[in-house]
């Protein structure tokens, strides 16, 4: 048997990909935020448009005109086709020579779905209601591979220079460490945030873990029963100038933290950073 020896390398992001939201004001600001990314770790980046069905009226018995129908799609290619320059040129301008615009999506998951096997990364734009309220949850349900929420105000021009890693031993937490170690090597502050838990020691253990992979940690405990831990985290956020959270995504069920709240749930209404998210 011949002997292979492979050499062990820092983790990265090779493949990024950005989905913009027909209509949105905030695509611009994804996309840059996708294509700084995408420059720092001289990853790969695919864009594409993502739409959704036309909104019916429930009480609409009759089903629309195709001629509706069809100025609906048209419109939404031409933004496509719009979107598709400013993609081309913002990889050129930032030097991302390795990149391909996918065109318009109108299965918003199953075009996510299909291409996440070959995606380290998601980007998309937070939306705590409206039509696209659903998306961020859907697909971190769904995808299998982490996303990296854009908020829907603010200007970013770093992330994850000091970041907040919103932590509680459980297997979405753990997946989120994996899945973030990219940017939590890179940063320059990690602040390992653990609420209501007592001290048992399980902060010590993460933390000396990411340090050997080189992260620098400092651990916060907050004990609190003023205010729910996901307000905590967006507390905290502030008072720790931090520009990017990291946190696992739906601890209980989606059903319960719709109807009950969570920390995933307020999170992402009220996210001021962004903020990667992995189940």
């Amino acid at each position: 048997f011949r002997r292979v020896l492979f050499r062990s390398s820092e983790m990265s992001y090779r493949s990024i990909c950005v989905g913009l939201l027909r209509g949105d004001v905030r695509n611009e600001a994804t996309l840059e935020a996708a294509i700084r990314l995408a420059a720092e770790r001289d990853a790969h980046l695919t864009g594409m448009l993502l739409i959704p069905p036309l909104n019916i009226p429930v009480y609409a018995a009759i089903p629309l005109p195709d001629d509706i129908m069809a100025d609906y799609y048209d419109d939404a290619d031409k933004e496509a086709d719009g979107l598709r320059a400013v993609f081309e040129d913002g990889c050129r301008s930032a030097g991302v020579t390795s990149n391909e615009w996918r065109g318009g999506a109108q299965n918003i998951v199953q075009s996510l779905q299909n291409i996440s096997p070959v995606t380290d990364l998601f980007v998309l734009t937070q939306h705590s209601g409206g039509d696209y309220g659903w998306l961020i949850g859907e697909a971190s349900l769904a995808l299998g591979t982490p996303i990296l929420a854009i908020p829907e105000a603010g200007n970013f021009e770093s992330i994850g220079k000091t970041v907040l890693l919103a932590w509680t031993p459980r297997r979405e937490c753990a997946r989120a460490v994996r899945d973030a170690m990219p940017l939590l090597q890179d940063a320059g502050r990690v602040i390992v945030f653990r609420g209501n838990a007592g001290d048992d020691g399980r902060d010590v253990e993460l933390g000396a873990h990411l340090a050997r992979h080189g992260v620098k940690v400092e651990i916060k405990h907050v004990d609190t029963d003023e205010v729910s831990i996901g307000n905590a985290v967006l507390n905290a956020v502030t008072d720790e100038s931090c520009d990017m959270v990291v946190m696992g995504a739906y601890g209980h069920s989606r059903i319960r933290e719709l109807a009950f709240g969570g920390v995933t749930r307020e999170v992402l209404e009220h996210m001021t950073v962004p903020t990667l998210l992995s189940h």
